[in-house]
């Protein structure tokens, strides 16, 4: 079966020759199964993990999984007659199953006879699987070959659970992201727009890929959506918003909140807080061979000395957090880190933002210059950090106005000097 993965490098026999010079190499330490292996691997088409299948781009995939759910075959009309005028064609089968290892899970569909040999597997054994990836689907895959194998897998991701909601959810919305372009297997685009919601039990994700059905919606909005399916996957529950989902205004809707100081491990809520510290951003790659970026805060509490740890991963890391800052965290659930302490992390699905604070109206003159922190505006003694819509080009002077709070200004007005080139060069020569 493993041919299957490099007949486009080279034949069948060259293939076997290959295999067979392998196991003469090895002194017959390998069979023939670990000889087509190894060649297939100096073919550069070695075997993935599961977590991987999303992003390959071959029409091809080899892994081993471990099978954690099989739906029996069922049959199936096909299309078309049998060859010959009048004759119907023979009714086909298709089953599925769900395989998985450390790294996530993936259904994999069988069609005839392959479908028909699934009752010879057993939930818990793991195989070896050449398969194609379906275009269109992250997780699917459609069976080229399997054989049972001997590679022990132990921990597994749990396999995905989705079902349609048969009552409506009435939740209210706390964030609505921008649009998001999102790109198919055929090179072709598709646009995704996601929400956040909250309720008295919590907060979670809705997504669609018609963004149209979410124009009328505004954040702080109370609502019902009738006609969600329901996601459940490692504890993490979100809402798919397909075409037929209708959504109706709704009474004010409460949503679970909490200090800093009061997060509960395995809870999805708004928590609110104040920010202690913020790291630099530290970027480091992954096992995969990723880029990714990490800024941790400390967010203490507003009643007292106890404070959680916020993780910001990628996007996230980028926000512009100082000492004082007063933030709320969406939909982060809280978890256990290495160091057994809990821990928000703030990635897919999730929001960090600050929230409004007692302040005074001022304002503040100098040069703009860009921070690791974000824009500020420096007089020579003192940098402020701008927020807002305003923008302002780096190494202008201007003059500022808006709510001041600790080190920011909400900039509410600015006017920006405009520099003749001899103020510019008598400036040069003071420096």
């Amino acid at each position: 079966m493993h041919y299957a993965l490099v007949s486009d490098l080279l034949t069948k026999e060259a293939f076997d020759e290959r295999v067979e010079n392998k196991c003469e190499q090895l002194c017959g330490a390998v069979d023939e199964v670990c000889a087509a292996m190894l060649v297939v691997e100096e073919l550069g088409r070695s075997h993935i993990r599961i977590g991987a299948i999303k992003s390959t781009t071959t029409a091809l995939v080899s892994f081993f999984g471990k099978i954690l759910e099989v739906t029996p075959p069922r049959e199936f009309s096909r299309e078309g007659g049998g060859g010959r005028e009048g004759e119907e064609a023979e009714p086909g089968l298709v089953a599925s199953m769900i395989l998985g290892d450390p790294t996530g899970t993936v259904k994999m569909t069988l069609w005839d006879a392959q479908a028909a040999a699934v009752s010879e597997l057993e939930v818990g054994s793991v195989v070896e699987v050449i398969a194609k990836p379906r275009s269109g689907y992250r997780n699917e895959v459609t069976c080229a070959a399997l054989r049972p194998s001997q590679v022990r897998i132990v921990e597994t991701k749990r396999p995905p659970k989705s079902e349609a909601m048969t009552v409506p959810l009435a939740a209210k919305i706390l964030f609505i992201a921008p649009v998001r372009e999102i790109p198919r297997r055929d090179g072709s685009m598709s646009e995704l727009l996601e929400i956040i919601v909250g309720d008295s039990s919590g907060t979670a994700r809705i997504i669609t890929w018609s963004p149209e059905l979410f124009e009328e919606l505004e954040e702080g909005m109370s609502v019902s959506f009738a006609g969600l399916t329901r996601k459940e996957e490692e504890d993490v529950v979100e809402y798919v918003a397909g075409d037929n989902v209708v959504i109706t205004p709704h009474a004010d809707i409460s949503v679970l909140s909490c200090d800093a100081g009061d997060v509960v491990e395995g809870q999805t809520s708004v928590v609110t807080g104040v920010a202690l510290s913020a790291s630099q951003v530290r970027t480091f790659v992954t096992r995969r061979g990723n880029e990714s970026r990490v800024k941790n805060i400390r967010l203490g509490s507003e009643k007292g000395t106890s404070f959680v740890n916020v993780a910001c991963w990628n996007e996230a890391a980028d926000a512009a957090v100082v000492a004082g800052d007063l933030l709320e965290v969406i939909n982060a659930q809280a978890k256990l880190n290495k160091y057994g302490e809990i821990e928000l992390s703030i990635g897919r699905g999730s929001v960090l933002r600050g929230r409004e604070g007692t302040g005074v109206f001022g304002t503040a003159a100098g040069m703009i210059i860009p921070r690791a922190e974000g824009l500020t505006i420096d007089d020579g003694t003192c940098a402020r950090i701008l927020s807002g819509d305003t923008k302002l080009p780096p190494a202008a002077m201007a003059r500022v106005s808006g709510l001041c709070t600790n080190s920011r200004i909400l900039v509410e007005e600015a006017e920006v000097e405009e520099l003749s080139p001899a103020a510019l060069r008598e400036r040069l020569l003071r420096l």
